[in-house]
């Protein structure tokens, strides 16, 4: 009771003086009834029951062609996030070994240094900010898209700040949404820095 019916104002504490007020004794114990709210099956229901009376509502869906030329025309071609770098010292270089000369370390490629970020940027994130586009547009608020439908086109590594389905890193990303019967929608996500105020 204390959990559930009386924070919903469905029953309330009786005091003494509501039990005086009924005309009850001293000595009259007031239990719970609990064949109380169940229907049995010869009971009838009281004509203003509107449980009967419920309204089927028709969902128009978008076909797989529409969705896409709304997403065409209403989803922008860059969407971009913001989110606080992670700032790392910078690694001391190991002088090259006596060995190796000069020429055999410049052939050597060194991967571009990646920014990682507090947090991630999710196929969810990514759904969430093109439906907020698309829901100010009458048409385009009835676009259903799940995380499912959104490809992220770089390939899953440390090096790129790719993690299946979330990015890790600041930097511009390809993604692809890919509806079921229509050609993939290309678009590109920029994770910037966020300033930070300290």
């Amino acid at each position: 009771m204390r959990n559930i019916y009386f924070p919903q104002r469905k029953a309330e504490y009786v005091t003494s003086a509501q039990i005086r007020s009924m005309g009850g004794q001293k000595d009259m114990v007031i239990e719970r009834d609990f064949g109380f709210g169940i229907e049995t099956p010869g009971q009838q229901k009281p004509p203003g029951d509107d449980s009967q009376n419920t309204v089927d509502i028709k969902m128009k869906l978008l076909t797989p062609t529409r969705t896409s030329e709304l997403i065409e025309a209403l989803a922008p071609q860059q969407i971009v996030f913001y989110r606080v770098p992670i700032v790392t010292p910078e690694p001391v270089s190991q002088e090259t070994s006596k060995h190796s000369t000069t020429e055999e370390a410049s052939m050597q490629p060194t991967p571009a240094p990646i920014t990682k970020i507090f947090g991630s940027v999710s196929t969810a994130d990514i759904v969430d900010a093109i439906k907020a586009v698309l829901a100010e547009d009458e048409e385009g608020a009835r676009v259903v898209l799940s995380t499912d439908e959104i490809y992220i086109s770089e390939e899953a590594s440390e090096n790129t700040g790719v993690e299946a389905d979330r990015l890790k890193a600041l930097g511009d990303y390809e993604v692809e949404i890919r509806l079921k019967g229509v050609d993939a929608i290309p678009r590109r996500v920029s994770i910037r820095a966020q300033e930070t105020y300290a």
